[in-house]
């Protein structure tokens, strides 16, 4: 009975302190959720859309583990909790534009390297662990297409749980109008599908309150107001 008590406390713990980074990341997800609580075994880091799992065991009996990055100049400490398995597990948000991740475990104080991740020597030649950020090909691509129904695609590329919409002479440059859509599947990646007028011209991003042109746009043109805009296709 005090092992049952003891496995439901840990799972919820686990839920509200590792889980809740992950839903705040980019929505419920069912596998990595599953993942935390049911690894029986540490295994190479997992990636779920902008999340990295960790995991760490040992046959000796570890008290604390946690992990601090290369581009955190190694000085921020993220601790490790264990699943109802005793697995150490930790979830991460994967820095944008990040395409490795260099990093070092601590484990009761001992510096060392993760022994289910390949290891790689650092600027300074020390001995890291390292994780490859694939570049996912099924993630909308940043820009504007349109489709074989005559829609157009816009999509956009920025920050997280952002605010951002479009505004464009076909929607009389309202910023409140046309918001657009955060992916849940993608963070970072904004989208939006629009039927405009065969005479529209020019568009622009509102970001958290700021317009600017697309990024993914290379051309930049003036509107009929003389303001830098994008050219629709």
């Amino acid at each position: 009975m005090v092992r049952t008590v003891k496995r439901i406390l840990t799972m919820l713990f686990l839920l509200t302190s590792v889980g809740s980074m992950v839903v705040g990341a980019a929505g419920f997800d069912t596998e990595l959720h599953h993942r935390i609580l049911n690894s029986s075994e540490a295994a190479e880091p997992w990636i779920s859309g902008g999340t990295v799992l960790f995991s760490y065991n040992s046959p000796r009996k570890t008290q604390a583990v946690s992990l601090a990055f290369e581009h955190e100049n190694y000085r921020e400490f993220h601790t490790f909790e264990k699943n109802p398995y005793g697995v150490f597990i930790l979830t991460v948000n994967i820095p944008e534009g990040a395409q490795d991740l260099n990093y070092r475990l601590v484990v009761d104080g001992l510096w060392t390297v993760d022994p289910h991740a390949p290891a790689v020597r650092d600027e300074r030649g020390i001995l890291v662990s390292s994780v490859n950020i694939p570049i996912d090909q099924s993630a909308p691509r940043p820009g504007v297409t349109t489709d074989l129904d005559g829609n157009t695609h816009f999509v956009y590329a920025g920050p997280s749980d952002s605010r951002v919409s479009l505004i464009g002479d076909f929607n009389r440059w309202d910023p409140y109008l046309t918001p657009m859509e955060e992916s849940w599947i993608y963070p970072g990646i904004y989208e939006l599908v629009l039927s405009i007028p065969s005479d529209a011209e020019y568009y622009r991003f509102v970001l958290d309150g700021q317009e600017i042109t697309d990024p993914a746009n290379p051309v930049i043109a003036r509107n009929g107001w003389g303001v830098e805009a994008s050219p629709l296709p």
